[in-house]
């Protein structure tokens, strides 16, 4: 991991760790997508694992929050080259202290805001 981490990766960091669905859904471009298969497992009804837009987002993440508690990310290495990155790092929440490895590959508009994030939980 190179020593220091983008704004962009502590804003998304700290969005997620804020506990604040508003403030996640900020991050996004107006028709930002989020991919996890958590999704299906939280929103079975919808039959896919793609958000599509900030409301869903917000939901979504509104509904993570209200499941898990606070969530604190540990870093373990992040590869940006332009407008994309992947970060890997350790999720531990609240509810549930034990670590759990996850990969987001993120695409980044040239305004600042993701247009995309597929989340990848190990």
């Amino acid at each position: 991991m190179s020593a220091e981490i983008s704004n962009r990766v502590l804003a998304w960091r700290e969005a997620w760790q804020s506990a604040d669905s508003a403030q996640v859904a900020a991050l996004y471009a107006e028709d930002g997508t989020h991919e996890s298969g958590k999704v299906a497992l939280a929103y079975p009804e919808l039959g896919r694992t793609r958000l599509l837009g900030r409301q869903e987002i917000a939901a979504y993440a509104a509904k993570a929050f209200a499941r898990s508690g606070r969530l604190t990310f540990s870093i373990v290495d992040v590869i940006e080259a332009g407008c994309g990155l992947a970060v890997e790092y350790l999720r531990m929440s609240e509810r549930d202290p034990a670590p759990q490895r996850v990969l987001e590959r993120m695409d980044w508009t040239a305004d600042g805001k993701l247009a995309a994030c597929r989340v990848y939980h190990f």
